[in-house]
């Protein structure tokens, strides 16, 4: 949302650069040798396979105009609304986390599914964080949906803000980046003290272990 009003092009280019900047922090072997999962390297294979990973942020930003075109209030929210903040946690907890959760298992579980369309994002050798975006135009309509659930449901309540678009997207794909980046940026002696924290945050392990779960 909020793509063709003030700060649209900010917003998509901001996107871009949490990724670029995620992935450049990956390749830094001077920094995380020792904590990489996969010890391998990303091959031209690989960056030929994902060269198209930004396709969403495009698909993404049409879909964020004509939801300015539809409701044109978008274009003139407020800088701030700490309302708009609970809001939209709460959607996020209550609906867009378990569809998301609902929709990847259905992706796994179903062979027409996996093979026609999630396949294509776990068939990158070495996961990074362009792996996040490398998915089929059906996955990517459905994450749109997810991610513009709490973003425009707070907005149609009258409780959103420019703060809350850019805040709850950019995390959004921050951590989804983290996910995807083949880095144990989180000790998992973390999660062995805290055990609940696997269910609050998307880990790179854990995307390496959806393939043998479901």
């Amino acid at each position: 949302m909020y793509e063709e009003g003030p700060g649209g092009i900010e917003l998509w280019i901001l996107r871009g650069g949490v990724h670029v900047l995620w992935s450049s922090y990956s390749h830094m072997l001077f920094l995380n040798r020792n904590r990489r999962i996969l010890q391998q390297g990303v091959d031209f294979k690989q960056i030929d396979l994902e060269w198209d990973w930004d396709n969403f942020l495009i698909l993404q930003a049409l879909v964020g105009s004509m939801a300015c075109y539809v409701f044109p209030f978008l274009q003139d929210l407020p800088l701030w609304n700490m309302k708009g903040v609970v809001a939209a946690m709460i959607q996020h907890v209550g609906v867009s986390e378990p569809l998301y959760y609902w929709m990847h298992r259905k992706f796994h579980e179903h062979h027409f599914l996996f093979t026609h369309y999630h396949s294509l994002h776990h068939s990158s050798p070495v996961p990074g964080p362009f792996t996040a975006g490398n998915a089929t135009l059906l996955e990517h309509l459905v994450l749109t949906v997810v991610i513009g659930i709490p973003v425009l449901g707070t907005s149609i309540m009258g409780y959103g803000s420019a703060s809350l678009v850019y805040g709850y997207v950019l995390t959004f794909d921050f951590l989804r980046c983290l996910g995807h980046c083949n880095v144990e940026v989180v000790p998992h002696e973390t999660f062995e003290r805290f055990p609940l924290l696997r269910y609050l945050i998307f880990t790179p392990i854990f995307f390496m272990e959806s393939l043998m779960v479901f």
